[in-house]
């Protein structure tokens, strides 16, 4: 795959999701606006407005050069992840917009909306600068392979020791060491690249054999609301329930909602009671994933919106001035 693309201004939450939350959705793309706020106090999930303007998707939650493995000295062009990003975002909306328009529908088959939309907003993880600590803990067995193709493994050591005058400079500004940086590029490398063909990478495996593992049970919280507005955070994510039992995401969906992926640990979601037979029927059956629409939850949305607040980097963004429960 030919990885070669000018782009510099390069985005680690897509535009596209942006402008799902845009102040002015009716005008053209590259005049959509959002606004930000910066975070003062974690603990009293204070915030301010930056600017009762907003700013302009086309620059916010990007920076130059962020993902360019190989910046070419004599043409303004460079290597990237551009091309293996834009495959999934491409499916964004239509997925998000598809499920939107189901919710109403009593039995409505949503599963491969909600399937997708989990891979993308993990995506959206993997590639996030802020998380980048987070993503080497969460893939410790790559950071020490490397593709045996000689195409890909030609492709890998560009990746690992190709031109990158931004390195420094980005690694002062994110905290991490340049090989931190490096280990990150080459896992976004790894997870993301078609190996074999017909075949899923490994993001896709990784996210199949989440659904498909029969020791959790999977339950979708689906949050929406009629007027009030749901924040979007610099980290594209919170937790919502401690990690140590359970695996829990909060992803903003669109201005009014958000989206709850709960993968929860069989064993101990079953009651004492509940015999062992019982237990290795249930994780027996066919996967199911249990799936609930819930309207205008204003507690909900308190608490979803100051955990983004508390979790965030330093920004975080709203379609509105006002931000409930905050």
């Amino acid at each position: 795959m030919n990885l070669r693309d000018k782009t510099k201004n390069q985005h680690f939450l897509p535009r596209v999701e942006q402008r799902l939350n845009a102040i002015n959705p009716s005008v053209s793309k590259k005049n959509q606006k959002i606004y930000s706020f910066k975070l003062n106090d974690r603990e009293s999930y204070s915030i301010s407005l930056e600017s009762q303007q907003g700013f302009n998707i086309s620059n916010t939650l990007s920076l130059n050069d962020l993902f360019s493995f190989d910046v070419l000295e004599q043409e303004a062009s460079r290597y990237n992840f551009e091309t293996l990003f834009n495959q999934y975002e491409a499916n964004i909306k239509s997925n998000t917009e598809s499920l939107i328009a189901k919710l109403p529908t009593a039995g409505a088959d949503i599963k491969s909306e909600i399937l997708n939309i989990f891979l993308l907003k993990f995506l959206n993880f993997v590639r996030n600068p802020y998380s980048i600590k987070k993503v080497l803990n969460t893939f410790p067995q790559l950071r020490n392979v490397h593709p045996t193709d000689p195409t890909h493994y030609k492709n890998f050591e560009c990746v690992l020791n190709g031109r990158k005058p931004q390195q420094s400079h980005l690694c002062n500004k994110l905290g991490i060491s340049e090989e931190e940086y490096r280990d990150w590029l080459s896992i976004i490398f790894l997870l993301l690249t078609p190996f074999e063909e017909g075949q899923l990478n490994f993001l896709e495996q990784v996210v199949k054999g989440l659904y498909e593992n029969p020791e959790t049970f999977i339950m979708v919280l689906i949050y929406t609301y009629d007027v009030k507005t749901c924040l979007l955070s610099d980290r594209g994510y919170s937790i919502p329930l401690p990690e140590d039992d359970h695996m829990a995401w909060d992803f903003n969906l669109y201005k009014h909602g958000f989206i709850r992926y709960i993968f929860g640990n069989l064993d101990l979601l079953a009651p004492a009671s509940a015999s062992k037979q019982l237990i290795d029927r249930l994780k027996a059956k066919p996967k199911s994933i249990d799936v609930h629409n819930i309207t205008n939850d204003l507690n909900a949305l308190a608490q979803y919106n100051r955990n983004v607040v508390y979790q965030c980097n330093q920004n975080v963004f709203n379609s509105s001035t006002e931000c409930y429960g905050l």
